[in-house]
């Protein structure tokens, strides 16, 4: 027996995917430890650790550093978040077994061989880079860093407002440094920006602007309508005024310039990068909704984005025809060996979402997806104002032309909340109305198309998703209003066609042929894909857990813990059940090769058409080692009074940044409610 291991990796964090060769439950194996070696880079020497998991076999069963197995992880695939850009890493799955949670060890003789090594990096191919915050508040690690902050922490709102603190940093994740690298650049070389926002008010990227002086080219907009003015830039604007080549664009109600991208060029005024995506440049848009970032180096590219710019100077406050009907066609160039495909919105007739749909409807092997707000369902004889959502969901419906039952779909959808916007009807379309995310529910989990989406209730998401302690869970806190702010959908990340759509764009028909947006569509770079991938299902898993805490909070017998038997690996293994056909998709079974066990996977390949994934197959170099414990792990395990085995979910948590454990976080009060595009 040995254990198949991939690692992907997006600059944030790794996603560690495993699995039995011969796809059988491991005898006595009450889970999984991951074995780690870390280098802070290339020239230093290697740290060894072991990852376990956060809850045990017992309510408040404590972490021993030394006894590894303690806290084994009852899954087949985990995050690892405590890696940085230019970390060089390996891991290595080692099974935990014994007779019982008191008698357990690693059985390094079944353990999968160690990765490659791979390093840590946002940069998926030469010309092609993307980014990530860590913006979901509803996690245990922030309830942790504010518990240790004393029994009054600071509001949350202030915390991340204020440029250096340690959760404002950590929350942005490596969008906010990027940003201010990309303004850095080119200020030290003196060169130039364009750039179109709608929200600006972050402390940290004003100035950076400011520093530009008459080379920061801004179209601001008025963001979120904000009675009287209609204006929610207005103290930024009235800042900036003078100091900046600043435009505004103040459009009507019903309308939304939305674009939040910047053109880097050279001190001769030639494009060199692109930053699009869906990050708002405010503190709630980098610290607490989930966001991204890419960054293109490609000077046609960037002559492009600064022909729209120009078009949006020309147009002023409004929509002339001019503007959709240059908008209706879309520019198309190759970089890193793949295609992006570059469209602006508004459009005339939703050329850019029917480019969308070719593609969706081509999906051969899954869909990932994060949507905010795309709009209400709409009538199946009208598919022409579909939101992209339909489009994804309509592959799970029997009858229906693209019918394919076997696409892995899972995604996360943060509506906004009912009575914030016009888009939400009282009679949705019949047919598909269980799918419709247009509800009073801000977040819904998508687990396929055929069954009703998994509701993360308004008063469970609001102000905060796990309410109370839950057993060895903190209370977490949570902002009100967004949520998940991407704008993302992932084809086929592992197959020989992968895609990737993202930008500023809502991906429905109102952001179509109303709004000023834009969306990037890359085919053909496996790296961006898989890193993008990692991302959406990092985000789906977490929600998924703190939706099952509240939805079984005050039931005695729920899943809590680890269980202590080794039947937990049946409901995974089951050729039956969707789990094993989840473990085989992110293996990346039948698609594109993966870099070879054994081969350094340290550096991204240039061409950007395979997935940047450490692999391991084959035994352990321990395989002759007596099952037995590690090097780390020297301590016996402590006896601890059996515990009725408790009920166990379906799926279980995701992953959340460790910490040493504390007493139970107090309510932090959230930050303001506000509106968001």
């Amino acid at each position: 027996m040995s254990i198949d291991l991939k690692v992907y990796d997006n600059g944030d964090h790794t996603c560690l995917v495993w699995l039995p060769s011969d796809v059988q439950p491991i005898k006595d194996c009450r889970g999984f430890n991951i074995h780690r070696l870390l280098k802070p880079d290339a020239g230093k020497s290697a740290v060894e650790s072991y990852l376990q998991g956060f809850t045990g076999f017992v309510d408040g069963q404590k972490t021993d550093p030394n006894a590894p197995w303690e806290k084994p992880l009852q899954r087949f695939m985990w995050w690892d978040y405590l890696v940085a850009p230019s970390n060089v890493v390996q891991y290595s799955i080692v099974p935990v077994c014994g007779p019982d949670k008191d008698h357990l060890s690693l059985n390094h003789a079944a353990a999968s061989a160690l990765t490659p090594p791979m390093t840590i990096t946002g940069q998926m191919s030469a010309h092609i880079s993307c980014y990530f915050n860590k913006g979901i508040v509803s996690a245990q690690w922030v309830a942790r860093d504010l518990t240790a902050l004393g029994k009054k922490p600071p509001k949350l709102a202030d915390l991340i407002a204020k440029p250096g603190t340690p959760l404002r940093n950590a929350l942005s994740g490596l969008l906010r440094p990027q940003l201010l690298e990309l303004l850095d650049d080119v200020k030290k070389n003196n060169g130039e920006i364009y750039a179109a926002l709608y929200e600006l008010n972050d402390p940290e990227l004003i100035p950076k602007l400011l520093a530009l002086g008459q080379k920061c080219h801004l179209i601001l907009a008025n963001g979120a309508f904000k009675s009287p003015t209609n204006d929610e830039n207005k103290a930024v604007r009235t800042q900036l005024h003078g100091k900046v080549d600043l435009h505004d664009r103040l459009v009507s109600s019903g309308h939304f310039a939305h674009n939040k991208f910047v053109v880097a060029c050279d001190s001769a005024g030639k494009p060199q990068r692109v930053l699009s995506g869906s990050t708002n440049w405010t503190v709630t848009g980098l610290c607490t909704q989930a966001n991204n970032g890419i960054i293109v180096d490609d000077p046609d590219l960037g002559a492009y984005f600064i022909n729209e710019w120009n078009l949006l100077k020309a147009a002023g406050n409004g929509y002339p025809a001019s503007l959709m009907q240059a908008n209706s066609t879309s520019k198309s160039v190759t970089v890193d060996g793949g295609t992006i495909t570059q469209w602006f919105a508004p459009t005339s007739a939703g050329q850019d979402l029917d480019f969308a749909r070719q593609l969706i409807n081509g999906a051969q092997q899954g869909i990932l997806f994060l949507f905010f707000n795309p709009g209400a369902f709409e009538p199946d004889d009208k598919p022409e104002m579909w939101t992209l959502l339909q489009n994804i969901l309509v592959r799970h419906q029997e009858g229906t032309p693209n019918y394919k039952p076997a696409l892995y779909i899972h995604g996360v959808v943060n509506q906004e909340i009912a009575g914030l916007t016009t888009e939400n009807p009282t009679t949705p379309a019949k047919k598909h109305a269980a799918l419709d995310p247009a509800t009073a529910s801000p977040v819904k989990l998508f687990d396929g198309g055929k069954n009703a989406p998994q509701s993360v209730p308004y008063e469970s998401m609001v102000p905060k998703a796990i309410k109370d302690a839950f057993h060895d869970f903190l209370a977490e806190v949570m902002n009100q209003g967004v949520h998940v702010h991407s704008k993302v959908i992932v084809i086929d990340p592992f197959g020989p066609k992968p895609v990737v759509i993202t930008g500023s764009h809502n991906l429905g028909h109102k952001a179509s042929t109303a709004n000023d947006d834009n969306m990037m569509i890359v085919v053909g770079n496996a790296p961006l894909a898989a890193a993008y991938a990692a991302n959406i299902i990092a985000i789906f898993q977490n929600y998924r857990w703190n939706t099952y805490v509240d939805a079984h909070a005050k039931d005695p017998q729920v899943w809590h813990g680890l269980v202590d038997n080794a039947t937990w690996q049946d409901g995974y293994l089951d050729p039956t059940r969707p789990d094993l056909a989840e473990i085989k998709f992110w293996l990346g079974e039948g698609a594109s090769s993966p870099a070879a066990a054994g081969q350094p996977a340290a550096a991204p390949d240039a061409g950007g058409t395979q997935v940047r994934a450490a692999t391991a197959t084959g035994p352990s170099a321990h395989r002759g080692k007596s099952k037995g414990q590690s090097s780390a792990a020297k301590k016996p395990p402590k006896k601890r009074r059996a515990k009725k085995p408790a009920k166990k979910p379906a799926k279980k948590h995701t992953a959340k940044k460790p910490a040493k454990k504390k007493k139970p976080a107090r309510k932090a009060k959230p930050a303001k409610k506000r509106k968001h595009r």
